[in-house]
């Protein structure tokens, strides 16, 4: 029997109300009002870390040279290091040590494999390090600000529900752990392997709003208070104040810089956290140190764990760092300590994360001279660690949380200073390195106490400038109180067990399942034959296993074809 008039056009009108419904639905995502493509929650991107794990597998059997098990994993994170940072810092290596500059190689140049990094956060174009280290430490991508939570939460009324990370995944498989770092060993990169927090800034009680403190802990405390904080065996960077162990003024000799990175967080509830986790640890060999000659003469071989903070705030630059044995350890020495303390034979390895985080300080202030140094310490502190260790059954990855907005430009002679000025002198001179934004603007500008004429109307002609200053700053295109981050991808080196898995261009939180399926701990584990000595799970490589939007469609067109025989 043929239908009705009246029932054919009842069911045209259920056809192209439920293609509108498709059809807008796709076009939100394409113009319009921004709408993710994706949840973006947890789930999601363990999901999609799992899947381009399984597409690289694919290229690359962990049967191959390359991969296997790492007992021991290294991340080292070059805090701010984009692809800039790297050209020069490594010409500026060479240059300090009196060579041309162009031709030298830094210590992971030779690593055998190397990939890029998408750095975006959740709601952020371009990222801070607190959405990144979460990314790289949990394997999940996060809110600008958030440290070791998905991106659903809120700051001011919610419990952090936090997702798990590469420490965790190291102690529940028996590895011993750490962290080094030039910054507060509660900021936000050092901060995204052990905390859960919805703002970054809550390092200690003072920062943290009244109406969440009876929900949340700081930063400070969940080190030293919460898993996987308080089982960590290293712990060594700056950050005194936000323990409550600042110490007397007359000790402090550490030049000061402006910019909003160096405001501390001044703990003022009356606890001295150093002395609680010292308490904590009275079973167990233990230390605490805050200087250079007590981290040189901890018997660290014999330490089960190692506490070292040497500074109020962030640790001085290392062009000012007080080098004497009052002073501050270098990145090198105190990953060198590190390295000493976690390395022990009756233990399943370890995890080690250092960070060079003065680098990206030193951008935010155009300070790039002072940025360019930290890019050698790291490397420097890379090359330490090689000497160390086995790359048999050691993963060492070199990597930045995101770049920043400093340009390498002009046409400058091969050799010439990277410091110095980007063409010829009979030119107008300009800088090799400028950056789009930040403070460096107003410093170059005429203002009451320039007194000399200028052939740049409203600018002062840069050749006649201090550049040898401390605080000199490279000239900006905007004015910022503080330079921004740069958007653009960044490099991932990777050498030791597992590092072949490192290629292409993939999403940052990745770089957590890299290390978990190199170091059989963790969420990727179970895709390693090597770690299980048994087939991977279902829905490994080669898995026909629908994504969410497929299923989405298919449920979708089902429910048209069902309808259309219906009417």
């Amino acid at each position: 029997m043929r239908p009705s008039r009246a029932m054919s056009s009842l069911r045209q009108l259920v056809l192209i109300g439920l293609l509108c419904v498709l059809i807008c639905d796709i076009g939100g995502v394409i113009g319009g009002v921004f709408r993710s493509p994706n949840r973006d929650d947890a789930l999601f991107w363990r999901q999609q870390g799992e899947s381009y794990l399984k597409r690289i597998l694919q290229y690359e059997p962990h049967r191959k040279s390359g991969a296997g098990v790492a007992r021991n994993v290294i991340i080292f994170i070059g805090d701010g290091m984009g692809i800039a940072s790297l050209s020069t810092g490594r010409i500026y290596k060479g240059q300090l040590a009196g060579r041309s500059g162009e031709e030298e190689v830094l210590s992971f140049d030779h690593f055998e494999n190397t990939g890029f990094s998408k750095t975006y956060n959740t709601d952020r174009q371009v990222p801070d390090s607190a959405g990144t280290a979460t990314a790289m430490f949990t394997g999940v991508k996060t809110k600008y600000g958030f440290i070791g939570v998905d991106y659903s939460g809120t700051a001011t009324n919610e419990v952090a529900a936090g997702v798990s990370n590469v420490m965790e995944w190291a102690q529940a498989v028996g590895k011993r752990t750490g962290i080094v770092t030039t910054t507060r060993v509660t900021h936000a990169t050092p901060a995204a392997t052990f905390a859960h927090t919805y703002d970054r800034n809550w390092e200690c009680e003072v920062n943290v709003p009244a109406n969440v403190r009876n929900k949340t802990k700081d930063i400070a405390r969940q080190l030293v208070e919460n898993a996987p904080g308080n089982k960590m065996n290293v712990i060594l960077g700056g950050g005194r104040s936000s323990f409550g162990a600042a110490i007397p003024d007359h000790l402090k000799t550490a030049f000061r810089f402006n910019g909003s990175m160096e405001k501390v967080c001044v703990r003022e509830d009356g606890r001295n956290l150093v002395k609680d986790w010292l308490v904590s640890k009275k079973d167990s060999p233990a230390a605490y140190v805050w200087n250079t000659a007590e981290l040189m003469n901890a018997e660290v071989d014999d330490l089960e764990y190692l506490m070292g903070l040497f500074a109020d705030t962030h640790m001085s630059y290392e062009r000012v760092r007080d080098t004497s044995d009052g002073g501050e350890p270098s990145l090198a020495d105190m990953t060198e300590k590190a390295i000493r303390v976690l390395k022990r034979k009756d233990s399943n390895g370890f995890v080690l994360m250092v960070e060079g985080g003065r680098i990206d300080h030193a951008h935010h202030q155009n300070h790039a001279h002072l940025a360019l140094r930290e890019v050698v310490e790291l490397d420097r502190a890379v090359e330490r660690a090689l000497g160390m260790v086995d790359l048999e059954d050691t993963l060492i990855m070199v990597t930045a949380d995101h770049s920043h907005s400093m340009t390498f430009n002009g046409y400058p002679d091969r050799g010439n200073d990277i410091l110095g000025f980007a063409n010829r002198p009979d030119k107008l001179p300009y800088e090799t390195i400028t950056y789009a934004n930040g403070p460096g603007f107003q410093a170059h500008r005429i203002n009451d106490s320039w007194d000399q004429p200028s052939h740049l109307d409203t600018w002062i002609p840069v050749e006649t400038m201090d550049r040898s200053a401390l605080d000199y700053r490279h000239l900006s295109a905007f004015y910022l109180g503080d330079e921004t981050h740069g958007g653009e991808d960044v490099a991932v080196f990777a050498s030791g067990p597992g590092s072949s898995l490192v290629r292409g261009t993939f999403e940052q939180n990745y770089i957590a399942y890299v290390m978990s399926y190199a170091g059989c701990m963790g969420p990727a584990k179970r895709f390693n034959e090597a770690c299980m000595h048994k087939a991977p799970a279902t829905g490994g490589a080669g898995s026909t296993k629908k994504s969410p939007i497929q299923l989405s469609i298919s449920i979708l067109l089902l429910a048209v074809a069902k309808l259309y025989y219906l009417f």
